[in-house]
Order: structure tokens, then C-alpha cells, then sequence
């Protein structure tokens, strides 16, 4: 029984690993061509937009300008990000998945710590607890172009994490879990 059970995570993790080589796309393109350069800017630039730092310092940064409301939004926010940042923390720490080896490791934006192990992604978790506390505030039906904008730019920032080679699709799938975790208990139990 246990060698099935290790021939059958050896077949899943191997479906994880060519599923996601199948799609790091920016690990195969040519370093040279225009498409490579255009595309890369712009995951980049997705990268960086859906890391805790630029998102955290614009959560407090703009505090002062908000009215009641809103202050209180930026406000939870910015308590959601600290509470995320420990909790995928502490989960890279257990699990200490090393990142796929054909990523570059040089172009990571602000990589320090438990984030230079992959399992679970930081983007993916911090994206969709965003996802959770954006469906939780907004009505759909009142800010449904913002809302929809919104959920574009999350999944822009999820997916540009395999197409870069970051991540395993494994790693999504557990940062989904977690960010789903993590957008229930702030919505739930520390949101004020």
C-alpha cells in the first residue's frame, strides 16, 4: 500500500512538473526576440504590481486621503497583507519546496527568506484573498466594472506566475487554498 501511494505522488508530481514546463512559456522563448522582451516587461511589471511590498505601501500610503469608509478598507487591508505574508511564511517554511529549476532566480523582484522556496505562491495567496475581500465588499451589481478589473488584474498576476517559471501549478492550487483560508478568517473574524 505504501508503494502505491508513493507511485501515485510520484505520477501526480510528475503531471505537476511537465504541465508546468508546459506553460512557463517565458523559460523558452528566445531571450532575443521582441515578443520575449514585450512580454516579459510586462509579466514583470504584473510581478512586481502583486508582491506585498508596492501593495502594502500604497495600503498605507493612501490612508490619509480616505474618507471614514475607505479608511477603514485600506486600513484592513493592509492588516490582511501583514496576516498573509505570516501565514505563507510559515507554510514555505514547512514544506521548503525549492522553486523550479529552470526559472531565472536573478530577475526576482524583493525575494528574501522563505520566498525563495515555491510552495505555496505568495502571488497566488495574496491575490485571492484580495479575490475574497473584493467579492465580500463589493456589490457586483454597483462596481461592476471595478469589480471586474479587479478580478482580470488577480488572475493576470496568478497565471503570470507559471508562465515566468516561478511556480509549479501545484504551487497555485496551494496558494488558492491558502488565500481562500486567509480572506475567510480576515472577512469573518478581523475585519473592523
Amino acid at each position: 500500500m505504501a508503494e502505491a501511494n508513493k507511485s501515485l505522488l510520484s505520477r501526480l508530481n510528475q503531471i505537476d512538473f511537465d504541465l508546468s514546463w508546459r506553460f512557463a512559456v517565458m523559460c523558452k522563448l528566445d531571450k532575443s526576440s521582441m515578443i520575449f522582451k514585450v512580454l516579459d516587461l510586462v509579466l514583470y511589471v504584473f510581478e512586481i504590481l502583486g508582491s506585498g511590498v508596492p501593495s502594502l505601501t500604497f495600503s498605507i500610503l493612501i490612508l490619509p486621503f480616505c474618507n471614514t469608509y475607505w479608511y477603514w478598507v485600506f486600513f484592513n487591508m493592509s492588516v490582511a497583507q501583514v496576516f498573509d505574508t505570516f501565514c505563507q511564511f510559515a507554510v514555505k517554511n514547512i514544506f521548503k519546496r525549492q522553486r523550479p529549476a529552470y526559472q531565472n532566480n536573478e530577475d526576482m523582484f524583493f525575494t528574501h527568506g522563505p520566498d525563495k522556496y515555491s510552495f505555496p505562491s505568495g502571488h497566488c495567496s495574496r491575490m485571492t484573498m484580495f479575490c475574497y475581500l473584493t467579492a465580500s465588499l463589493l456589490d457586483k451589481n454597483v462596481y461592476f466594472i471595478q469589480y471586474t478589473l479587479a478580478m482580470v488584474f488577480y488572475a493576470i498576476v496568478i497565471v503570470s506566475r507559471v508562465l515566468m517559471g516561478r511556480h509549479y501549478c501545484s504551487d497555485l492550487v496551494g496558494g488558492a487554498i491558502l488565500g481562500s483560508l486567509e480572506g475567510f478568517v480576515m472577512w469573518e473574524f478581523l475585519w473592523f
